[in-house]
């Protein structure tokens, strides 16, 4: 019998949480650059507004991409260099949640959309701190 992938019983395992982190940005800067393009509820005249937005969404997914391709084999500085990418993601996503925010009263963005934007937002980083917490654990300091 075949299991949904939503069902599935996945180990929580450093892998899995690395992969689920990008897998998430990869579908949070996606998502923002279909609402942002779309004219029924962005204006052309606000452009310049909306490419900071995606910009940023662009950022947390290549800082993630990035993060995830960095081995770091014991390497002192290749963990730093990783768990600081990490935190840029992270901290991505803390900006974006903002420049939503300020979406929502510049463009009246409804809530549903506005909600669920954030909300993708926030598993983002969620996500992405449990990773940099795994890597915490696996690497030290």
């Amino acid at each position: 019998m075949s299991v949904n992938v939503g069902q599935r019983n996945v180990v929580d395992n450093p892998a899995n949480r690395m992969f689920y982190a990008v897998d998430k940005a990869r579908e949070l800067s996606i998502h923002t650059i279909k609402i942002c393009t779309n004219q029924n509820i962005f204006i052309p005249q606000y452009q310049m507004i909306t490419q900071e937005i995606i910009n940023i969404s662009m950022d947390i997914y290549k800082d993630a991409w990035t993060a995830n391709n960095v081995k770091v084999d014991g390497d002192p500085e290749k963990w730093r260099y990783r768990k600081a990418l990490e935190e840029r993601s992270a901290i991505g996503c803390n900006n974006l949640l903002a420049m939503i925010g300020l979406s929502k009263q510049l463009f009246h963005l409804k809530s549903a959309k506005e909600k669920y934007w954030s909300e993708l937002t926030l598993e983002t980083r969620n996500l992405i701190r449990k990773w940099k917490e795994s890597d915490q654990n696996r690497y030290g300091t």
